[in-house]
């Protein structure tokens, strides 16, 4: 397959939350090459306009990863799939897709508009610090904003935390686009335009971009959903650059409890009453039992993620291990200190506990074609 350099390029510069100077400078050379000027806030948020309207598409991304700075780390191709790898281990390392990738995307798609707004936010890895620092004005003439910051590649994310990103104002719109490239509207995880739809009331979406196992040292991308996903986005904000979508900010949050914790889901967004029998009456208060419930096969714990410390964590049942929703990984949990989260999937609703399921077994789909498809071109490589 052709080498993506532009791709391989920002996959190569090392970035980590608080320490995201080598990152800013790239992007700040990349915006140079297209002549492009650049404005900062107190934080150190990048943002930029180009051209001159009264409307704007928007991109936003964040620049930081969870992985440490590691001068040793090497990206490498093979076929369709981009990882990185530790020349002195000579061990698989995070390639950072989450959320490079984002950060690719933008800056591609500012060379194809005229028009255009964009935001690269510091530190959402430690929750949404940069963006919550944003100057939310800047999008008061923006058509909409996307980002590109979640691992797979079907879904759509039109609400986060009982947030209301989108409507059907826009789906209506974009529907046709979603179906050409296969892509699914669901509940996500808090990200940067969850913060700006508290903030304001331009409709915003979140999506899969192409990278997998993300927060892991066995993050790869796959090289040819991050360009579907480019061409989608360029379309959809093709497909919207002569209006402004909004959400009025009173009706964007309809879910109603609030849910505590860090990088949380979207549990804020479940409520009402499905499991109407682990009302008062928790059958079942290990993960053994549990497997052996009939309301539900994979069921959230009361553990906190390893990764990154959200009490989101699922027993999936197709995998037969723990999985956190809040960053995307099977994470390893000792299995005597497990509890199942009674209250809340006494107050999970039948479609939210399906959509759930569902990502779950995707995840599991993607890990299995892993094995399947990229660990034996490791294997042949040497890795």
């Amino acid at each position: 397959m052709k080498v993506n350099q532009n791709l391989i390029r920002v996959m190569n510069v090392q970035t980590h939350s608080y320490e995201t100077q080598r990152m800013q400078r790239f992007i700040k050379k990349e915006l140079a090459k297209q002549n492009l000027g650049h404005t900062k806030d107190k934080y150190g948020n990048i943002y930029v306009t180009k051209g001159d309207a009264d409307l704007y598409p928007t991109m936003v991304c964040h620049i930081d990863t969870v992985h440490a700075i590691n001068n040793d780390v090497q990206v490498v191709q093979l076929d369709d799939v981009l990882l990185a790898i530790d020349t002195k281990t000579k061990k698989r390392y995070g390639i950072g897709g989450d959320d490079k990738v984002g950060v690719y995307i933008t800056l591609e798609l500012l060379k194809q508009f005229d028009n255009f707004k964009a935001v690269f936010f510091l530190d959402e890895e430690v929750g949404c610090v940069g963006s919550s620092k944003a100057d939310f004005t800047f999008f008061n003439d923006s058509t909409i904003v996307l980002e590109c910051d979640r691992r797979g590649y079907n879904d759509f994310v039109t609400s986060i935390s009982g947030t209301k990103l989108s409507n059907d104002k826009l789906h209506n719109d974009i529907d046709y686009i979603l179906d050409k490239y296969n892509r699914k509207k669901c509940i996500g995880g808090i990200t940067d335009v969850g913060e700006i739809a508290d903030n304001n009331p331009v409709q915003v979406a979140n999506m899969s971009c192409g990278y997998y196992d993300p927060h892991s040292d066995n993050e790869y991308i796959v090289i040819s959903e991050v360009e579907s996903t480019k061409q989608m986005c360029l379309e959809i904000l093709q497909e919207t650059a002569d209006k402004r979508y909004e959400i009025d900010l009173d009706k964007r949050t309809t879910y109603g409890v609030g849910y505590g914790g860090y990088n949380a889901y979207s549990a804020r967004s479940w409520g009402y009453d499905y499991y109407d029998d682990w009302d008062n009456k928790p059958k079942h208060k290990t993960k053994n039992e549990a497997l052996h419930n009939t309301y539900a096969d994979s069921f959230k714990t009361t553990a906190e993620c390893p990764c990154c410390n959200a009490s989101e964590v699922w027993f999936d049942d197709y995998e037969q291990q723990f999985f956190c929703l809040s960053c995307h990984t099977y994470v390893e949990i000792d299995d005597n200190n497990v509890n199942i989260d009674a209250e809340y999937m006494s107050t999970i609703t039948d479609e939210e506990y399906i959509e759930t399921d569902t990502l779950l077994y995707d995840a599991s789909f993607n890990q299995e074609a892993f094995k399947k498809d990229v660990e034996p071109k490791l294997l042949n490589n040497g890795i």
